[in-house]
């Protein structure tokens, strides 16, 4: 697929960049950088297990994946996690921790990077599927569903193994949230639990 100069409209063209190829411009200085988007998820613990959304949209559609997605442009992780648990379970989360930044390879698309919570549902809040999900769900380690993305289930694999680091929430003054390390959580025993399927 042929891409094109924001500045003069011309066709770019291969050219070597700090090492590697990239499209640009022949006219002038623009360059067609092909970097990685922004993802979130989170792990909403919830009544012994995790809160998953089985999706109504492709990709993935009729598999499960945790709450999350794009962060935009003028969004904070932190916020985008937020809006995204609100957009998708119909919830308030409370963020928790920060359980790891991945890099997340693509094939046919741009690589992404992905930022993954852990949060509980807010006091007195219950959950409802967004447009995005027909159902929501609380699963245990043990009986996870098949699920939609690679990246979602190490992530899980991770957060029940104990294996994700741990970073605490605190407020810096104006109210913006930070993240500071904290030593790693000792490892989460989940007892069995059935589900809706």
């Amino acid at each position: 697929m042929a891409h094109y100069c924001v500045n003069c409209g011309a066709e770019l063209v291969p050219r070597v960049i700090e090492g590697k190829t990239q499209e640009a411009c022949p006219n002038d200085d623009f360059v067609l950088w092909r970097d990685p988007k922004v993802v979130t998820s989170v792990v909403v613990a919830h009544d012994g297990g995790v809160l998953l959304g089985k999706r109504s949209i492709e990709p993935g559609r009729g598999l499960w994946c945790l709450p999350g997605g794009f962060v935009n442009h003028d969004e904070d992780p932190l916020d985008a996690a937020r809006r995204e648990c609100r957009e998708e379970t119909g919830a308030e989360v409370d963020i928790t921790r920060l359980l790891g930044v991945y890099h997340i390879a693509k094939r046919n698309a741009a690589s992404m990077i992905g930022v993954a919570y852990e949060a509980r549902l807010a006091d007195g809040v219950g959950y409802q599927p967004g447009s995005e999900m027909t159902e929501l769900d609380v699963f245990t380690a043990e009986h996870l569903p098949e699920l939609a993305f690679p990246s979602h289930r190490a992530i899980l694999d991770e957060y029940f193994s104990g294996r994700a680091p741990a970073a605490e929430p605190r407020l810096l003054s104006g109210g913006a949230a930070a993240l500071t390390a904290s030593p790693p959580s000792a490892p989460r025993v989940r007892s069995p639990r059935p589900h809706r399927s």
